[in-house]
């Protein structure tokens, strides 16, 4: 007997109904095995994309030698991300000691010296800070008996957040593994970016994942170009000011900088170190030098950015911060990757002509 069109239609309907929710199933299971590696591939696509012009170059160097540039690369990445980690780490455990025993010498100590005479004489704050200072000295007992459980504590907290510094090792050791196969693959990879995106897209696409390419490229060289600039500006103010342990000081800044937590985690306890020490010239000389380090970072950071792409830098600043706020440090690579892709879909939308004008 012929099978009638409405129950011909049923069928076909209910087979894709079936495939849908095979194909959902499938996509769900694909998500859950990957799913605690997605923070490592997206770093590695990220690194990918931002090293690539320098991959090309090194590989062209080597002779067209792909696997040998990759590795390169990858060493050179994990010197540059990783080092500085590992480095802190190992020396966490000593360099909180310390300032555990100095919260303890100044609780023995028992009194604050006073303030020196130039404190009253800056501009604004100069008052305000010079009575503070009477203020703490003159019950300096009690108030830094008061500091020192969280001085102490504090320092507990920051042991612990080691092994957080650990994973966070792993990972990237893991995402620099991906980028270096992505980096021998690049073509073929590209090549079916571009294939999505043209069968989802439509032929202008391929296009948007240049734009992508090129914000990611300007996010790199302007976060991590100037964490590089202020560890290295923060290097010199140390050594002038004769803070020991200036490398190490110097790739904690880089580490902060790089996270977009400011230096001022790190010059600021110099600063209070010197004034322990009583070396007044040498303190006021690193508060100067570092803040014009800090707002340098407001100059220095949109310029780089700029550079890589040619995008609004309003449009990638706010996408920065955007991301970095929203998903944190991974953050500021999508947000100014998704704002710069929608930018550019909105204004080609505003630039069509309507259908018959």
């Amino acid at each position: 007997m012929p099978v009638s069109g409405s129950t011909e239609r049923l069928r076909e309907d209910f087979e894709r109904i079936v495939a849908l929710v095979l194909v959902s199933l499938l996509a769900f299971a694909v998500f859950l095995i990957v799913s605690p590696f997605l923070g490592a591939i997206a770093w590695a696509a990220v690194l990918a994309v931002a090293v690539r012009p320098g991959y090309v170059s090194l590989r062209e160097a080597l002779g067209n030698r792909p696997r040998l540039a990759a590795v390169l690369v990858s060493l050179g990445l994990a010197a540059a991300l990783v080092a500085p980690l590992a480095v802190l780490i190992g020396s966490l455990s000593e360099n909180v000691r310390d300032v555990a025993d100095i919260a303890r010498d100044l609780t023995e100590a028992g009194t604050l010296p006073g303030p020196p005479a130039w404190i009253a004489g800056m501009p604004v704050v100069g008052g305000y800070a010079d009575s503070a200072w009477r203020q703490a000295a003159a019950d300096s007992a009690g108030l830094l008996e008061s500091l020192r459980p969280r001085i102490e504590s504090g320092a507990a907290w920051v042991l612990g957040q080691g092994a957080r510094l650990s994973l966070a090792i792993l990972e990237f050791l893991f995402a620099i593994g991906i980028t270096g196969v992505l980096c021998v693959h690049g073509e073929a990879a590209a090549e079916v970016a571009s294939q999505v995106a043209s069968r989802l897209g439509g032929p202008t696409a391929p296009a948007l994942l240049a734009t992508a390419a090129s914000t990611v490229r300007g996010v790199a060289a302007g976060v991590i170009g100037t964490a590089i600039i202020q560890a290295l500006l923060s290097a010199i103010g140390f050594w002038l000011a004769g803070v020991p342990g200036v490398p190490l000081l110097s790739m904690l800044c880089f580490v902060v900088a790089l996270a977009q937590f400011g230096t001022g985690l790190v010059w600021i306890p110099a600063a209070i170190w010197l004034g322990y020490k009583g070396a007044s010239a040498a303190l006021v000389f690193t508060i100067v030098w570092n803040i014009g380090v800090n707002i340098s970072d407001n100059v220095i950071k949109p310029w780089l950015i700029g550079r890589g792409s040619t995008l609004p830098l309003a449009v990638i600043f706010l996408g920065v911060l955007g991301g970095l706020l929203a998903w944190g440090f991974l953050g500021m690579f999508l947000g100014a990757t998704l704002l710069a892709v929608a930018y550019e879909l909105f204004r080609r939308w505003v630039d069509e002509q309507p259908v018959g004008t």
